[in-house]
């Protein structure tokens, strides 16, 4: 008798792990039908491949960062940064260094940044560049989010960091609008000339691409003050 319960002792160990590895295989399978199908556009279908990974194991960090990865594209910025958040957490090595990671949270800052939600849009900014430090493009737009909520002095330091990285033409043609327009709030005004004169020079559009979204940084500024104004307390005489 107690020659058969070791044998069932010893099977059990030896199925075990044969029944996790085939679950570890199946898993993979689905993340690589997942891989496919977002290849060919396939969002949807993607999307329920990287789940059926995770229901044989919600801590696979592949499948949590490629349905991420699908989820971004869906237009689920707020999704995709769940799951991009939860597999670092997992596999801190898909942190290093991660242009997909840093641009889900530069879209989002983006939007809030349209929306005027500056604080959340600084936080996601941050975080872009804490993925991809060489992000200069998000460098660019954190500078002017803080030209929004009024902070001129680090605006400037963040469109010096973007021009630092030599980003393209285009981008640096934004960041010398940006920090001329930050020298001119703060009263430099032969700086902010000189900034002004590259962004023209730098950029194909010339001055109307320049007026335009110096216009547009402007009334968000105005804006953000009024709203400033309207949340604080009435006072009673």
């Amino acid at each position: 008798m107690k020659s058969i319960s070791f044998l069932l002792l010893a099977l059990l160990f030896v199925i075990a792990p044969t029944a996790q590895a085939q679950n570890a295989r199946t898993a993979k399978e689905h993340v690589k039908r997942g891989i496919t199908r977002f290849s060919r556009g396939d969002i949807e279908g993607a999307i329920a491949s990287y789940e059926k990974a995770l229901e044989i194991n919600p801590q696979f960090a592949d499948a949590l960062f490629h349905r991420g990865k699908a989820r971004r594209a869906k237009g689920d910025l707020n999704g995709a940064i769940e799951d991009y958040e939860a597999s670092v957490v997992i596999d801190p090595r898909l942190a290093e260094n991660n242009r997909d990671i840093a641009s889900a949270y530069f879209n989002r800052g983006f939007i809030r940044t349209n929306g005027l939600e500056i604080s959340d849009a600084l936080a996601d900014f941050d975080a872009a560049v804490k993925f991809h430090p060489r992000y200069a493009e998000a460098y660019i737009k954190r500078g002017e989010a803080q030209i929004i909520c009024g902070d001129f002095t680090k605006a400037i330091t963040d469109f010096d960091k973007s021009l630092a990285l030599n980003p393209y033409q285009h981008l640096a043609a934004l960041a010398h609008a940006g920090r001329g327009f930050a020298y001119l709030l703060q009263g430099d005004e032969e700086a902010a000339g000189k900034d002004f004169a590259e962004s023209i020079k730098l950029n194909g559009e010339g001055k109307f691409f320049l007026e335009l979204h110096l216009k547009l940084l402007e009334a968000q500024m105005k804006e953000m003050k009024r709203r400033q104004r309207d949340a604080q307390p009435v006072r009673v005489a």
